[in-house]
């Protein structure tokens, strides 16, 4: 069906001690032929002077994405050492801030738990000698026709249950960090540190007893690098995949500006912030970036190619925003567009437009 009416503008223009008389002239002087998404303005119209045309291209653009984030030390440098068994901690090895490699002694604990597995393993390791020694002399019985094939498969037999008990005692050791050349019972357990890095926490104390399911005592990291969480939002999602020029601000220390890369992008959208987890790898020599700070997060986009069009030429529909592209003289038709912000000026045309395509760039609203 074809409708023809008056092109009115809103009613709070129409007051006014300036702009009054000019919307009454545009009121009276124009109409709007609608079909469908096709609009027709009157070739009297005196709104053709006032639209702005463009032809869209392919265009390259910079932006920038800011948003905050939180200073995390790297998982793989991060370590939150506690007792792996129940006992009462007998001296502290370290001191807040002291550096230390992988493997330095951290704290020293008495524990019935770790001299049960220490017995265990130099027992498993006699009785395994022990069915060595045996399948070896059975094995030399049987060559020499004294010792006979069923003797010799019990002897291999119980080499191996004493091979496997073994094996399983060293691993239960080494999951618990416990040096096999030196564990003896009765000494006390020696926990170690499992990285290098620098001693954030330590919260010993001597005398106390530390029950199994304890927290960590002494945190250990490595803060040369340091990762920053941020959350981009879905729109600007897209915009982050190869981005290398990021730069962080910490709150508190505004002044300063560290450079960083994007080293992970997440793979799924929170469904409540409707944002994507990207982390940010800075370099941190002095140790200035400690985890849970805050920063500012700008991350740099350049030199990408898209279609770029002004925030005027897109309008709001009740279902999804469009532009008005031209098809013939004084005829439009209302194109659905996705589009995301460049800046406070600029969009970029994700679908709907095609290079070439002729749209109004300003004046649209005229039309809505």
């Amino acid at each position: 069906m074809r409708k023809m009416f008056p092109f009115l503008l809103a009613a709070a223009l129409l007051t006014g001690c300036s702009g009054g008389s000019e919307t009454a002239e545009l009121t009276n002087a124009n109409s709007v032929d609608i079909v469908g998404d096709t609009l027709t303005l009157s070739p009297t119209s005196n709104i053709a002077p006032r639209l702005v045309y463009g032809i869209v291209s392919d265009t390259a653009f910079t932006a920038t994405l800011t948003t905050t984030g939180v200073v995390t030390a790297i998982p793989s440098s991060y370590a939150e050492v506690a007792a792996p068994f129940a006992g009462r901690v007998v001296r502290s090895l370290v001191r807040m801030g002291q550096t230390v490699k992988a493997g330095t002694p951290l704290f020293e604990i008495s524990s019935s738990d770790y001299a049960e597995v220490v017995k265990n393993y130099i027992q498993s390791k006699s009785e395994m000698d022990m069915a060595k020694r045996a399948l070896d002399r059975t094995q030399d019985l049987h060559d020499n026709k004294v010792a006979s094939a069923k003797e010799l498969d019990e002897a291999k037999t119980a080499y191996t249950l004493a091979l496997e008990e073994y094996r399983h005692a060293v691993a239960v050791a080494k999951e618990y960090q416990i040096n096999l050349t030196t564990a003896e019972v009765g000494q006390p357990m020696v926990v170690r540190s499992p990285i290098s890095g620098r001693v954030l926490s330590n919260s010993l104390v001597i005398g106390e007893y530390l029950k199994e399911d304890a927290d960590a005592k002494v945190v250990v990291a490595d803060l040369d690098k340091v990762w920053v969480t941020a959350n981009v939002s879905e729109m600007d999602a897209p915009y982050v995949d190869g981005i290398q020029d990021v730069e962080v601000s910490l709150v508190a220390r505004p002044d300063s500006t560290v450079r960083g890369h994007v080293a992970y992008v997440g793979g799924i959208l929170d469904a409540e912030t409707r944002t994507v987890q990207t982390i940010i790898e800075c370099n941190n020599p002095r140790h200035l970036m400690l985890p849970n700070m805050y920063a500012q997060v700008r991350m740099h986009i350049q030199n990408r190619h898209s279609i770029v069009i002004p925030k005027s030429a897109v309008l709001q529909g009740d279902k999804s925003r469009y532009v008005l592209r031209k098809i013939d003289d004084n005829r439009y038709v209302r194109t659905a567009v996705e589009v995301q912000s460049i800046d406070e000026h600029s969009l970029r045309v994700l679908k709907g437009l095609n290079v070439g395509d002729e749209i109004i760039m300003e004046g649209a609203i005229y039309l809505n």
